[in-house]
């Protein structure tokens, strides 16, 4: 007996020498992690919750659903987190979507993920509407009936649309409506306004939203709207007194053409410009970080895509490709939509980029850009062999839009024993942690046999000496 209350003392001061808070137990399991260690020069700061403490911190009531969960034999990783101002390192509400969030094990992306958003939050948006008023808004297209911006009235006026931009209880949320040609203005072309009221938004879109003829200075609008109007009195006013969200709408049925002879190439110079703007309006040390999203009414004029890497600027062959020197005016136009510029202003502009020729298909458009925001996120992904969690490995967290950030988590498994295997329940997805109670159908034979050999060397000493009759001392 002594030598199993020595074992049990070696034991518990292996368990109580660490003195840190970090490699921090990860509950339910035999693994460690260690805090996460954010990048540098983020828009914003992307907050994995390692403990309780955190979790708790973070104004989370669900510790379950929130702490970290890791299991080998599934080999699964939940993790949560939160979104931070990077100044002032508030808690910062989000609509985020998983194709906008990669996740890495080990370096290699995972595809098996999902993202699951939690806590809704009601906080204060504004809606900037941008929609084209040129000439080409008053055509109709193939076998239809209605013109383009009879399609964009409709989406506008959908109920889909009415509750996202103004959420029914809610007095939170405002739309600014404009239109552009060769300059931005408001639709009923006097000043700025806020529109506070569904009536109004009604009003406006049935009495003025109406093409202008002219030149479609698109580029010129998405500057615009990102800096100089969120600056208008009332704008300001808004998203201040609210602490609100700007989030730019922007619909086109073409390309950027400020004059008659503008071919496809002459857009590389002035896309680039227009995208430092769009980036620097949502730097660090912003005020305000406007979301921007791209929306082509018709389809793509060629095909191809903007390429992947966020790090490549525009040039004549992966903007245009073979059309570089093709004019816009009556000819690019007339085959769709500059797919590729819109792509890469949404991409500058942390939102998404659209091509639809439907109504309703707009209508979703509008809606999903006025999604509802969260205020923390789980994340769960399965990596292909079990065998990658036999070792220390990195869990990487980036967003691809929204935001620039990343962060990166070290999980260390323990070398020799897991924990309770976790249970996949019927028809599900994701693993569920067998309670830790179910640890003892291991650790039990092995205390067990602990106790067994600790008295099993006295035993035989005894019998060994009864049957040499040496159970008595020699005198």
């Amino acid at each position: 007996m002594r030598r199993m209350a020595a074992l049990w003392v070696v034991l518990g001061g292996l368990w109580s020498c660490q003195t840190s808070e970090y490699p921090a137990p990860v509950l339910g399991s035999t693994y460690r992690i260690e805090e996460d260690r954010k990048d540098e020069q983020s828009e914003m700061i992307i907050d994995i919750l390692t403990t309780d403490y955190e979790c708790a911190n973070a104004q989370i009531d669900e510790l379950d659903l929130c702490r970290p969960k890791v299991d080998r034999a599934n080999a699964e990783v939940h993790v949560s987190f939160v979104l931070r101002d990077p100044t002032s390192l508030q808690t910062v509400p989000v609509a985020l979507s998983a194709d906008q969030v990669e996740v890495e094990h080990a370096r290699s992306p995972q595809a098996n993920m999902e993202l699951i958003p939690h806590n809704p939050r009601s906080a204060g948006q504004l809606f900037i509407v941008v929609i084209d008023g040129s000439s080409s808004m008053n055509l109709i297209d193939g076998n239809g009936t209605a013109r383009r911006i009879d399609r964009v009235k409709q989406a506008l006026r959908s109920q889909k649309v009415l509750d996202a931009f103004y959420p029914p209880g809610d007095t939170s949320t405002a739309v600014v409506l404009m239109m552009f040609t060769d300059q931005l203005r408001p639709l009923d072309g006097e000043t700025v306004k806020v529109i506070r009221a569904k009536k109004e938004y009604l009003r406006q879109i049935d009495e003025y939203l109406e093409p202008r003829g002219g030149f479609t200075h698109l580029y010129g609008a998405v500057r615009e709207s990102t800096t100089k109007l969120l600056r208008e009195p009332e704008v300001a006013e808004f998203l201040g007194a609210r602490a609100a969200q700007a989030t730019t709408i922007v619909l086109t049925d073409g390309f950027n053409n400020q004059e008659a002879s503008d071919t496809c190439g002459d857009n590389v110079l002035r896309l680039t410009k227009t995208l430092e703007v769009v980036r620097q309006a949502r730097a660090k040390n912003s005020t305000v970080k406007p979301i921007l999203y791209m929306v082509g009414l018709g389809s793509k004029y060629r095909n191809g895509e903007k390429p992947e890497s966020t790090t490549v600027t525009p040039s004549r062959a992966n903007l245009c490709g073979k059309y570089a020197d093709d004019r816009i005016d009556g000819l690019l136009e007339n085959q769709g939509i500059d797919h590729v510029s819109l792509s890469w202003l949404a991409e500058a502009g942390g939102g998404k980029s659209y091509v639809k020729k439907k109504s309703k298909d707009l209508a979703k458009v509008f809606a999903d850009a006025a999604a509802k925001r969260y205020q923390w996120f789980e994340l769960r992904y399965r990596v292909i062999d079990p065998m990658w969690h036999r070792q220390s490995f990195e869990t990487r967290v980036e967003l691809r839009q929204s935001y620039r950030a990343g962060t990166t988590v070290t999980f260390l498994p323990n070398p020799w024993i897991d924990g309770p295997t976790a249970s996949v329940p019927p028809g599900g997805r994701w693993m569920q942690l067998t309670p830790i109670r179910h640890a003892f159908t291991l650790l039990m034979p092995i205390l067990g046999a602990l106790v067994f050999l600790s008295f099993v060397g006295a035993a035989f000493f005894n019998a060994t000496r009864a049957v040499f009759r040496r159970a008595r001392p020699r005198k």
